[in-house]
């Protein structure tokens, strides 16, 4: 009588890589550490996805797949994010937001500063932020004030033919409206035609009283 093969454990620490690899020792590790994980996995999926297909591998080889998971996880030698530069070059870009130096940039410009330090946040507040992206991210918000910097001539020329257009642009929405005013006016101060009234009226009935 063969031994009934015992897969529970085994197809935890399977489903269990989800989790995992959303850890900073996972995704912070080295690729050797990392890399030994993977295989671990791709050994116990191979071992389940033979059960599932009616063929069972011996106890000892599914506890030895899901010995070789649960060291391989311990190995994982990743430190937590580091996101110290990109939390001070959020709070730069926090500070330029709220100044009236942002707010005299052209509309775009800051449209393109909102969007960006909005994603530069949601980076910064994730729990599955690695190394790489939280570097690359601080990078990039310094890299928009240097470039920012570089183009202030041309982005202030810009800011100001917007400001001259919205001005134009208002002038005539007032010069309109106070035409159509002025026409209102008029058109109040037009005689209305009398009626006859009860002058009218009676001078009616006198008419017919001569017609009698």
């Amino acid at each position: 009588m063969n031994e009934k093969v015992v897969f529970d454990q085994l197809s935890k620490d399977v489903a269990d890589q989800v989790r995992v690899r959303q850890t900073y020792k996972y995704f912070n590790g080295t690729d050797r550490s990392k890399g030994l994980y993977d295989e671990a996995i791709r050994m116990g999926e191979d071992v389940l996805q033979e059960h599932k297909e009616g063929y069972n591998e011996p106890q000892a080889m599914v506890d030895l797949v899901d010995q070789a998971i649960y060291n391989s996880r311990k190995a994982l030698n990743g430190q937590q994010t580091d996101k110290h530069s990109l939390k001070m070059q959020l709070s730069r870009a926090g500070q330029f937001l709220r100044s009236q130096e942002f707010t005299g940039l052209p509309i775009k410009t800051q449209q393109y500063w909102e969007r960006e330090i909005a994603a530069a946040h949601n980076i910064e507040v994730a729990s599955n932020t690695d190394q790489a992206l939280a570097n690359k991210t601080a990078i990039k918000v310094a890299t928009m004030f240097d470039t920012m910097e570089q183009m202030r001539t041309q982005l202030m020329k810009e800011a100001e033919k917007e400001r001259q257009k919205r001005e134009a642009i208002l002038a005539k929405q007032k010069a309109f409206a106070e035409k159509a005013d002025k026409e209102d006016r008029k058109a109040e101060k037009k005689p209305k035609k009398k009626s006859g009234g009860h002058r009218g009226f009676w001078s009616f009935l006198g008419f017919h009283k001569k017609k009698k």
